[in-house]
């Protein structure tokens, strides 16, 4: 969406609509003058104004048609947008003045009212676009895109698996069942795997995050000199297999029931604050020399909320799009047929 410090673009687009409203209102407020009462869209004036207000709704419904003829460059995007903005806005003054500042009967006054609302609806986007990219900029810095966040989740418990399979040797048996993360990330989007000798995954490509300012890598065991021991590994394999990698797939869908099914309403990390205190507990019942796993461990799960976050912005930000596109089409026939009608009786 259109960035308000670049003003420049908006310049025409509000001169054009100052215009439109300061004209028309002017010209009624003259003809009502001459003619002693206050005129309304029978008028000359109100007409124009009228007609002015429609061919703009109509030039705003042709957005959504321009974006699939992309390709033919028909005009530059953000001159397109700044118009959609603000002659958009001035629809509403511009209706106003073609009613002559009155509500009719039941039909117009519905149609006021629901083109009112498209207004409303297209201001809380702009506002959206505007302050929803802002608050992600400065609390999101494991930001990634957002149709690869599962792809990166997978990433990331694989990641884990291998820090602490150097750090405290294979998983125990007895423990709850991982799933099949090297059959799962072959399938993920936009990634690529690359596979050894033997066959086995070495490598796998996915979105990168961006991690803004002071963060830790994942912890690079082999080149740390520490002595784990195996109540340390038994204890902390057993909660990552139960609470930190379902914790880390969540929402994925995985071929095994214990991951994929499991809610994690109920999770000891399902908010920031819970997630704090978990760890500080599990760091009570480990060792010292434990302490740089569980911390790296909870930076995954600090990176998983934030994409947590991230989607619920990115519904935020994208989720008005249908409501004000289908109440626009709504208008716009609605529109059609107060202009039948009105050609009909005037």
């Amino acid at each position: 969406m259109l960035l308000v410090r670049k003003i420049r673009i908006h310049v025409g687009p509000i001169l054009l609509a100052v215009i439109l409203i300061v004209g028309t209102a002017a010209w009624q407020r003259w003809a009502s003058r001459s003619f002693g009462a206050n005129v309304s869209g029978s008028s000359l004036p109100g007409l124009v104004a009228g007609s002015i207000a429609a061919a703009i709704i109509f030039f705003e419904l042709l957005l959504w048609p321009r974006k699939r003829l992309r390709r033919f460059k028909l005009f530059p995007t953000k001159f397109w947008l700044s118009a959609h903005l603000w002659l958009g806005l001035a629809t509403g003054p511009l209706a106003l003045i073609h009613s002559g500042y009155r509500f009719g009967g039941t039909f117009s006054t519905a149609l006021m009212c629901l083109l009112f609302f498209v207004l409303a609806s297209g201001i809380y986007g702009w506002m959206m676009q505007i302050v929803i990219p802002k608050w992600m900029l400065g609390n999101l810095p494991f930001e990634t895109i957002g149709s690869q966040i599962d792809d990166v989740s997978i990433q990331n418990a694989l990641d884990a698996r291998r820090m602490l399979t150097v750090a405290f040797g294979p998983k125990p048996s007895g423990l709850t069942k991982l799933a099949n993360l090297d059959e799962i990330s072959a399938k993920m989007r936009g990634s690529s795997m690359v596979r050894d000798q033997d066959g086995r995954v070495s490598q796998i490509v996915v979105g990168a995050i961006q991690r803004r300012g002071d963060s830790r890598s994942l912890l690079e065991m082999e080149n740390v000199e520490m002595e784990f021991n195996s109540l340390d590994g038994k204890e902390v394999w057993r909660q990552y297999a139960s609470v930190v990698e379902p914790f880390l797939l969540r929402g994925i869908p995985l071929s095994m029931e214990n991951t994929s099914a499991r809610s994690n309403r109920l999770s000891p990390l399902r908010t920031p604050l819970k997630t704090d205190d978990w760890f500080g507990l599990l760091r009570e019942s480990c060792s010292l020399n434990a302490v740089p796993v569980l911390e790296s461990l909870k930076e995954l799960c600090e990176q998983r909320h934030q994409f947590n976050a991230q989607r619920r912005a990115n519904a935020f930000l994208h989720g008005w799009i249908a409501i004000h596109a289908g109440v626009s089409v709504m208008l716009g026939i609605l529109l059609l047929t107060h202009i039948v009608l009105a050609l009909k009786y005037l």
